[in-house]
């Protein structure tokens, strides 16, 4: 689907060509996992095989950005902050900077950074302890979010309040100790514009929380849950998504999880038992 909206707008999207060319070879090699398998089944090969789309979501992040542009060419960044203030009076990244403080933002970085966590404490996890079936939910329900986010920034490409609403904040820029401008510098240098809507950070945090939650002791799943609540909040406060894109990522999770539960649990091949419902 990536490929049709970067052909569709390829005139608008830089490096289209070499963007083409890296979805197929990340569709080629996670065939060539399922095929491997196939052939040579093993719990070690059903671990890569279920681990290879999680390692190609974080390698295409970057490459979204220049697809964003696909469908309209430009940011719509003027346009989400009409509609804001249409609705709130001012957009509700102003209404925060209100409250903004060293300890706070240094607290709400660590939640928000705590995303790339996601990525590798929960499937380590389920490696260790066999649990193959809920190590695939998990990958299959987060992978669901990431790539709708991906194809989500091209229906609506945005820069984000950091940038758009640069000058209106009481406090120009956030400060921190430690983690707030390692953060930044992070977001300025790997983060391309139009990667805003959905909040990817939201949706994965969720769409994994909620397919780990009965995979991980009772005491992990709360403390899983807390860290994703303070996630989503951390996406607005450090002004790197708006409200709305938040608020999106929350309903992708749920359209994920459900749609990777839905996929997972169906009959499937004669002798293998659907997945337990979590």
């Amino acid at each position: 689907m990536a490929g049709t909206v970067v052909v569709a707008g390829h005139k608008r999207v830089p490096g289209a060509q070499r963007l083409l060319v890296g979805y197929a070879a990340t569709a080629a090699a996670i065939l060539v996992c399922a095929r491997a398998e196939n052939r040579c089944a093993s719990p070690g090969m059903t671990r890569v095989r279920a681990l290879a789309p999680l390692a190609c979501a974080a390698l295409l992040f970057h490459p979204s950005g220049a697809q964003s542009l696909a469908l309209h060419g430009r940011l719509l960044d003027a346009e989400m902050l009409a509609a804001e203030r249409r609705v709130l009076r001012q957009p509700f990244n102003l209404v925060l900077d209100t409250v903004a403080s060293r300890p706070l933002n240094e607290a709400l970085t660590a939640c928000y950074s705590s995303f790339y966590l996601y990525f590798l404490v929960p499937p380590a996890y389920l490696t260790a302890q066999g649990r193959d079936r809920d190590l695939e939910r998990y990958v299959l329900a987060f992978c669901l979010a990431q790539y709708t986010c991906y194809l989500g920034f091209a229906a609506l490409p945005l820069a984000g309040p950091v940038t758009a609403l640069q000058g209106a904040f009481c406090t120009p820029q956030l400060r921190g100790y430690l983690l707030t401008p390692a953060q930044q510098w992070l977001t300025e240098h790997a983060d391309p514009p139009g990667t805003c809507f959905p909040s990817s950070h939201v949706a994965g945090a969720w769409a994994a929380t909620l397919a780990a939650r009965r995979a991980v002791p009772r005491s992990a799943a709360r403390a899983m849950t807390a860290l994703t609540c303070a996630l989503t909040c951390s996406v607005v406060y450090c002004r790197y998504h708006y409200i709305v894109d938040a608020l999106a990522g929350v309903l992708v999770a749920h359209l994920a999880y459900n749609g990777a539960t839905h996929i997972l649990d169906r009959p499937s091949a004669p002798g293998k038992a659907p997945l337990p419902d979590p």
